[in-house]
């Protein structure tokens, strides 16, 4: 289907009579001014005509090639198409822009035909989106001032040019037509992250804003093409980050895996240090994901926790190291003395460790077996000797198990006994040695 647009031949006698202040052409102009409407054609082209105001918002036809909606045709003659390029350059050459002299128009009209009822006619096209379209911001605000209302899809189009919206802001909500329509519209938006949080608050003072701040602010951080700027937006309204997706991980989590370091810094007060989402990461693990040194050491001074571990068994060092971020691994090394064992490096040490309790349970036996066979004739040394070797393996267990680097994970039951094992079998062979070193003194004496 193919939009044509008519001019109709009444539109030169309007613009005369509008230039020339002539109130008498004007009424003709009007009296004659066809029906409003779409009417299809047989050979499948649909034409149109508006209302006035809309043609002084080209002033002329747009040529063919020109991107519009409709295809301009006019009813009128050269002479008349001459006689409006020449209004538009007298105009133009005494410093009028195309958007001071459509108002000038318009204004002029208002006194005859007004805006608001003019808006009001059912069209293809409507007012606020042709002037929007050719950024005539003070034309809007003109219709507006002179009772005119808008769509809720306009306000929506108009509420996107930022550097409007306070000057649009003065007409919400008593502009609106569809003040419901408008509310659901703008509270969708808000759910996907978009900022017409404060348009949804003049359409609907008494939304659950918080709810929806925390959903506009969640929705918006798991988006890929996420800005600080915005969330800083939702966060300045109220917004605290503490809302999970069904993954379990909150608005904060997100944030920090986005590095936002802003965003993060401001809502860290309102966090729970300790919250976990399903995967067992903390945001101190997104913190390490995003690679963001300043806000990982952020994070940790705040109180993080960098001992917790993930379900797969990774504290932020060893997510570091599994990532390969060497500038984190080097930065908790240097600044926090923080330094985790690999898997196989864990499981080395957990071996040394008992396997230095099991020399020491394993000693007092042989201790025994010495100190009762009546052939040995050095039985006092080699108690004392062993008693001493007792000694310095148990308590280079203990430092091995005390280091910062041994596993805090969870060992069989058979290592606690062993542990036990180890402790009396000390305990017995400092027992022993005592014994034989009071029965040397005493043959001394």
């Amino acid at each position: 289907m193919e939009n044509v647009l008519i001019w109709p031949k009444e539109y030169p006698l309007l613009i005369k009579g509008l230039v020339e202040q002539n109130g008498a052409f004007i009424l003709d102009a009007l009296e004659a001014w066809p029906a409003c409407r779409s009417t299809n054609e047989d050979d499948g082209v649909c034409t149109t005509v508006l209302p006035p105001i809309y043609y002084l918002a080209w002033l002329t036809p747009l040529e063919p090639f020109e991107e519009c909606y409709f295809q301009h045709i006019c009813e009128y003659d050269e002479d008349a198409q001459a006689y409006v390029g020449a209004m538009k350059t007298h105009f133009y050459d005494n410093e009028y822009t195309p958007e001071s002299l459509v108002l000038l128009l318009c204004q002029r009209l208002e006194k005859y035909a007004s805006v608001a009822a003019q808006n009001a006619v059912e069209t293809p096209l409507s007012l606020f989106n042709l002037f929007f379209s050719k950024r005539y911001f003070t034309l809007i605000e003109h219709a507006l001032n002179n009772g005119s209302k808008l769509s809720a899809v306009d306000a929506l189009s108009l509420w996107k040019e930022v550097d409007f919206r306070d000057r649009l802001s003065h007409f919400i909500p008593e502009s609106i037509a569809d003040l419901e329509v408008l509310s659901g519209l703008a509270s969708d938006k808000v759910a996907m992250g978009k900022d017409y949080f404060t348009l949804l608050k003049q359409v609907s003072p008494d939304v659950d804003s918080v709810v929806l701040l925390e959903q506009a602010l969640l929705t918006h951080l798991r988006k890929k093409t996420a800005k600080q700027t915005m969330a800083m937006r939702f966060i300045e309204q109220g917004a605290t980050g503490t809302l999970a997706d069904d993954n379990g991980k909150t608005a904060f989590m997100w944030a920090a895996e986005r590095g936002f370091v802003n965003v993060v810094q401001t809502l860290l007060p309102q966090q729970d240090k300790k919250a976990l989402d399903n995967l067992g990461n903390t945001a101190l693990h997104y913190a390490v994901l995003s690679k963001n040194e300043s806000l990982m050491v952020m994070l940790i001074k705040a109180g993080f926790d960098f001992r917790a571990r993930n379900n797969e068994g990774l504290s932020c060092y060893r997510l570091a190291v599994s990532i390969k971020a060497q500038n984190l691994v080097k930065c908790l090394e240097r600044d926090f003395g923080i330094k985790e064992l690999s898997p196989e490096g864990q499981f080395d040490r957990i071996k040394k460790v008992h396997v230095l309790h099991a020399i020491v349970t394993l000693l007092l036996p042989l201790q025994l077996f010495f100190f009762f066979d009546e052939a040995l004739t050095i039985k006092s040394e080699l108690t004392l000797g062993l008693t001493m070797v007792t000694v310095i393996c148990f308590f280079f267990a203990m430092s091995l198990k005390r280091c910062a680097l041994y596993p805090h994970i969870k060992h069989p039951w058979g290592l606690f006994v062993l542990r036990g094992f180890s402790l009396l079998s000390l305990l017995a062979q400092l027992g022993l040695a005592g014994i034989v070193t009071l029965a040397a003194l005493s043959e001394l004496v």
